[in-house]
């Protein structure tokens, strides 16, 4: 069983649902922005095959659905920006281009590679698209987290479509789940990593656009970088 038929089958067993996302303010905790590497997602060539997953989700009043601008695989957390060290989880501005720094070399010799995404799951707070890749974007974050000490994130890498903004421990309801279900094995498209972004998100803001601070190419099969 791959790790994502593991996440369906907790989630159905489990049935319940939480407040997912960077809007829950018990995660924000106070905080206005985050710092986080991500592979950036060009929404316009998947859309047609996003759409129906959307209008499936759409009813449900808790479901709080990712414009196209928003979508991106996020591969590791840096840290909550902040003016100077402080709280556990804060990370200073000369840090955060340090890490860019760092992280641009880990990956100069990183090849780019073309991702598969097909298939509606689940998490407790979010309803996303499987990423398939034989492991390539866990490689990629391994590297980011070996390179710039980061502690990697449990779970699969994702593209999140939506999030569940339901009171934690909420039961899942049937329809939702048959909804997903309905869903599981399908084909959304091929997505081309070719850049790794460290990028800012202003969590005051619903859903905006994640602000880049540095892109870092990868290198193209005939050893040039895609940049």
């Amino acid at each position: 069983m791959d790790v994502y038929e593991r996440i369906w089958r907790r989630f159905i067993r489990e049935g319940r649902l939480e407040f997912g996302g960077y809007m829950d303010p018990n995660w924000r905790n106070g905080h206005d922005r985050s710092a986080s590497f991500i592979v950036p997602v060009d929404a316009a060539n998947l859309r047609e095959r996003l759409e129906p997953l959307r209008e499936a989700l759409r009813p449900f009043p808790f479901v709080s659905l990712h414009p196209d601008h928003f979508l991106h695989i996020t591969l590791v957390m840096a840290g909550f920006a902040a003016e100077g060290p402080g709280k556990s989880g804060e990370i200073p501005h000369d840090r955060i281009t340090e890490l860019g720094e760092r992280a641009r070399r880990a990956l100069s010799g990183f090849a780019a590679f073309e991702v598969r995404l097909e298939g509606l799951n689940a998490f407790p707070g979010a309803a996303f698209v499987e990423v398939h890749d034989e492991g390539q974007l866990e490689r990629l974050r391994s590297v980011l987290c070996r390179n710039c000490g980061l502690q990697k994130p449990p779970g699969p890498p994702h593209l999140t479509l939506a999030y569940f903004q339901a009171p934690d421990g909420t039961p899942a309801p049937p329809a939702l789940i048959s909804t997903i279900e309905r869903y599981r094995g399908w084909p959304v498209g091929r997505l081309m990593v070719d850049r790794v972004e460290l990028s800012l998100l202003d969590l005051k803001r619903r859903y905006p656009p994640p602000e880049p601070l540095i892109e870092i190419p990868l290198r193209r099969a005939n050893g040039a970088s895609s940049g």
